[in-house]
């Protein structure tokens, strides 16, 4: 499968959250700082959905257990968790942003 265009780039602002089902598995389209990620809708601690989470100063807040994420290197703040945020590399293609899924 080529390109699949995610959301026009004009949409996109501080604090955007959309959630995506791709190849059946859920994904979270956000833009923080500037920056836009995509990453996998689960909390890489006890699984719960992104969706909801909050954001501030560069760090994801899990809405479950409140485990904090470092949004530039996917890290989790605490001990609890040694797992980090997966990352998928966007792509832009004209007024949109997406993911190649080759």
């Amino acid at each position: 499968m080529p390109f699949v265009a995610l959301e026009k780039i004009h949409q996109l602002h501080d604090g955007y959250r959309k959630p995506v089902k791709l190849v059946g598995q859920d994904f979270l389209l956000l833009h923080e700082n500037g920056k836009t990620c995509l990453i996998r809708n689960q909390c890489p601690h006890a699984g719960a959905p992104l969706t909801h989470a909050t954001c501030s100063d560069n760090v994801l807040r899990c809405p479950m257990h409140g485990i904090e994420f470092d949004l530039t290197t996917g890290r989790s703040r605490s001990p609890v968790c040694a797992n980090a945020l997966q990352f998928f590399q966007l792509i832009y293609e004209g007024s949109s942003i997406g993911i190649d899924l080759r």
